[in-house]
């Protein structure tokens, strides 16, 4: 997937339009439009702007690393959860992940998993660390 799709991917997920956002780039409509289509590439000072607007880290933007297949992934959000929690690392009971938001997501998958692909219907997790020499554990206050 292309720069401008998962763009257009996210700013559609966070249900925000794109006057919104080229307002707060300080572009006029027609050059974030441009960003959209792909005909033109934002300026690396305006992805780091589009990174701050959508709580995002700059590789989501950019498709880096775990963020290759970050679609995917959000599509397939519950049993990713549903692994670290019960593989992972040690959530109270009544912590509910479900609840999680995209940004929050993207910033606290990329601390436990290096990948995670998508073959058919199998998924498969790359860890940062082996599980019992993870540095963390998530308590609810």
């Amino acid at each position: 997937m292309n720069f401008n799709e998962r763009l257009k991917n996210i700013r559609k997920r966070a249900k925000v339009t794109q006057k919104s956002v080229s307002d707060y780039l300080g572009v006029t409509l027609r050059t974030y439009q441009r960003y959209e289509e792909g005909r033109i590439e934002p300026p690396l000072s305006t992805v780091s702007a589009l990174s701050q607007y959508f709580d995002l880290p700059v590789d989501c933007l950019l498709g880096n690393g775990l963020f290759s297949n970050w679609d995917d992934i959000l599509s397939h959000k519950e049993p990713i959860l549903l692994y670290l929690k019960e593989e992972v690392i040690s959530f109270p009971d009544d912590f509910d992940l479900s609840t999680l938001s995209e940004s929050q997501l993207a910033h606290i998958l990329p601390a436990v998993f290096t990948k995670i692909t998508f073959d058919g219907s199998s998924m498969s997790f790359f860890l940062q660390l082996p599980t019992d020499s993870l540095p963390f554990s998530i308590h609810a206050d």
